[in-house]
């Protein structure tokens, strides 16, 4: 029983010098401030006032909501141009995912708007009011972008709005061929090679299919990341240089 206690504080003694208490898990060091104290990790201050998802605010752009079948959403229009583009984004994406192309078109001179879906009944319907809230804006050219699934409702949402779009642009989709069969608009598409929720035959059969496309372009990169992804992944400045140079094309 004594050879017990003895152990059971050495125990405490020993996780008493690393700064920890028994059965816890010891915290990360502390950073050193300018004064040479230590303290823990700065908390980074959530944003204030109307937001998108944390990353968008009105210093971004324009903030607007949105409401469809009863169910209200918001979205921002960001930059400013004649020319613009629609973002839908990934099943399980978001707003935020889609900055990095957002802020490249922006610099360009684009207008982009980026929405949250409003439903998943016939999502594409948001992408075509989108659109048309654009051209309302003043923009003569619309394009739109999407990926996985907003890649096929990119398609979609172009062949039910009532004018053309300057060409349609699919990260990773999922589009199907006839989702494409009566697509005049320029097609591109853009996806890694080894993505397995966008196989290379999904992608083909698509790009096949667009015979009526003006141009129809599929490029293929060695990646396994899938739509929003492949820009912060190791082919990102070639996804992002791709989708920026087939936009400027139709734009001019």
């Amino acid at each position: 029983m004594r050879r017990q206690a003895v152990g059971l504080m050495g125990l405490l003694l020993l996780l008493a010098a690393c700064g920890g208490t028994a059965g816890s898990q010891g915290a990360g060091p502390a950073s050193p401030s300018a004064s040479g104290s230590t303290r823990g990790p700065t908390a980074v201050p959530s944003p204030t006032g109307v937001n998108i998802d944390g990353c968008v605010t009105e210093e971004t752009g324009k903030v607007f909501e949105y409401t469809r079948d009863g169910n209200t959403t918001l979205g921002v229009i960001m930059g400013k141009g004649s020319a613009g583009v629609v973002v839908s984004y990934e099943r399980r994406g978001k707003v935020c995912d889609w900055l990095p192309l957002a802020d490249r078109l922006v610099d360009a001179g684009h207008r982009v708007l980026l929405f949250k879906r409003n439903n998943m009944v016939e999502p594409e319907e948001d992408t075509v009011a989108m659109a048309e809230r654009l051209r309302k804006e003043g923009v003569t050219k619309v394009f739109l972008v999407g990926g996985s699934m907003g890649g096929r409702l990119s398609a979609l949402a172009a062949g039910a709005l009532t004018f053309p779009v300057a060409g349609v642009v699919s990260v990773s989709g999922v589009v199907q061929p006839e989702d494409v069969a009566g697509l005049k608009a320029p097609f591109l598409q853009v996806g890694g090679d080894q993505d397995g929720l966008a196989p290379l035959d999904m992608v083909q059969a698509a790009h096949d299919a667009a015979v009526k496309s003006a141009d129809r372009r599929l490029v293929t990169l060695p990646s396994r990341d899938h739509a929003s992804q492949l820009f912060t992944g190791d082919q990102g400045s070639k996804v992002l240089d791709t989708v920026m140079a087939f936009i400027k094309k139709y734009r001019d």
